[in-house]
């Protein structure tokens, strides 16, 4: 009668061991994620030639490497991306296509309020492309400057979030202080964990 006793509570020991450590191997937690979108954006217009001929709806592109840790509502990382932030086109003295975009690298802190609510906060550089593309005169014009203080703040909604692909849409304002260019964005984001 011991004996079967302690077969049965060896045999149950094992299968509830089994069952812990299979259920530890599929939720196995990646701290490692890369987000990625693109989106409509609007540019907060402070020119002074040309204002009212500028086109100020244009789209954004943002791309994030972040380090999540597990048990944590803060997070860390970097964010790259492409912001076009007006185009103009302009026919005196000649025809001239000019357009105007950065090239932020970022570092981000990221704060969960919720599973599916959180917020970015990031600062860093951003380089600054200006491209005339000129009709009449020999040659384009193409000028690069580098921005050293640019602020990005982002509240964001996951609406979707499985184990390792999440889908979410992000408002995104952007400050450049090189220019005091100020643009604002809808992106639309694609998580995958590492």
């Amino acid at each position: 009668m011991r004996i079967t006793n302690l077969i049965i509570a060896f045999s149950v020991s094992l299968i509830c061991s089994r069952s812990v450590a299979q259920s530890e191997q599929v939720t196995k937690y990646r701290k490692f994620a890369v987000y990625a979108g693109a989106g409509p954006s609007y540019f907060f217009n402070n020119l002074i030639i040309e204002k009212n001929s500028v086109n100020s709806f244009n789209y954004a592109i943002s791309a994030r490497f972040m380090w999540e840790p597990q048990h944590s509502f803060v997070s860390l990382g970097f964010e790259t991306g492409y912001n076009r932030l007006y185009t103009n086109n302009v026919s005196l003295p000649t025809n001239a296509h000019i357009s105007n975009s950065i090239v932020p690298i970022l570092f981000v802190v990221s704060m969960k309020f919720s599973k599916k609510v959180y917020a970015n906060w990031s600062m860093g550089q951003g380089i600054l492309y200006n491209k005339v593309d000129a009709s009449g005169i020999n040659g384009n014009f193409n000028a690069h400057n580098v921005s050293l203080a640019d602020f990005s703040a982002t509240v964001g909604y996951r609406f979707i979030q499985k184990e390792r692909i999440s889908y979410a849409a992000e408002l995104k304002g952007y400050y450049s202080s090189s220019y005091a260019n100020t643009t604002i964005a809808i992106l639309f984001i694609v998580g995958f964990r590492l």
